[in-house]
């Protein structure tokens, strides 16, 4: 079953400042922002974020094509009841 919008912008949003902390410890120890490809940790909060991103507009466009899809069957209906 998958999931909703509004529970994937919460996941987003509580791996996005997982990250962030992640940003702020590496900061912290002086790595620049080309350093942090190769950190560990980081990439994994990296990739989990845009794993997410990614899903959230796959919904999107699902909700679309399901919008365009009964438009249509409605096309459809008015079309043949002439």
């Amino acid at each position: 079953m998958p999931l909703k919008t509004d529970t994937l912008q919460r996941q987003l949003a509580l791996a996005t400042e997982d990250l962030q902390k992640r940003v702020k410890v590496l900061d912290e120890k002086g790595v620049d922002a080309k350093g942090r490809s190769r950190d560990s940790q980081w990439r994994s909060l990296n990739a989990k974020c845009r794993r997410i991103r990614h899903r959230i507009a796959v919904v999107g466009e699902i909700a679309e094509r399901d919008a365009e899809c009964e438009r249509r069957k409605q096309e459809s209906a008015e079309d043949s009841g002439e």
